[in-house]
């Protein structure tokens, strides 16, 4: 489960060279809560997370408040003077999305990213033929390096329109070019 809000500010007041950083909440009861904040390049916006029990909790909660539990986190690690009010602000609530209803994929116990690699193979109609793949998967359930984001999502979606293009269309590129080995 997720939710996570936009904040737009004036200018950035944490490190503008990290893409993200972390927050660890006080008591075990309030985990997930604000634990993950990052920063969009090339404007003054955050994208703070909640997760689990906390993302489900807040779905209730009006967004001002959501909102300034966000400010009351980053004022405890940047110093209240240093952090605006935002200018601009935005909550979602994946839970009650009717499109993503809380959805996104994680690593299971005894799971590995083999695991997503194995969701990311296209499959044949007939495995033992030499007929071409023709179901193909993308999403951020198969990105061994991305998952449970909107960018491992449309990365995943750029490797498959690859794959399909390279299938009917021919790879303009062998093997060996992009290994710098010669057949």
């Amino acid at each position: 489960m997720w939710l996570a809000q936009l904040l737009v500010v004036g200018s950035c007041f944490w490190n503008p060279k990290v893409n993200l950083f972390g927050h660890v909440a006080s008591t075990t009861a309030s985990r997930g809560e604000l634990f993950l904040f990052w920063n969009l390049y090339k404007a003054p916006v955050l994208i703070a997370l909640l997760a689990g029990d906390a993302a489900t909790r807040s779905e209730t909660f009006q967004d001002h408040v959501i909102i300034e539990r966000a400010l009351r986190v980053l004022k405890g690690m940047y110093g209240s003077s240093n952090v605006p009010q935002p200018r601009e602000t935005l909550v979602t609530r994946w839970k009650t999305d009717e499109w993503a209803r809380g959805s996104y994929s994680y690593v299971a116990t005894g799971s590995s990213g083999g695991d997503y690699d194995m969701m990311a193979k296209p499959v044949s109609c007939d495995p033992g033929s030499s007929i071409p793949p023709r179901l193909f998967f993308a999403g951020e359930h198969t990105m061994r390096n991305y998952p449970a984001t909107v960018h491992g999502a449309f990365l995943s979606g750029l490797r498959e329109a690859a794959r399909i293009a390279d299938q009917f269309i021919g790879a303009p590129y062998s093997a060996s070019e992009l290994s710098g080995k010669s057949a």
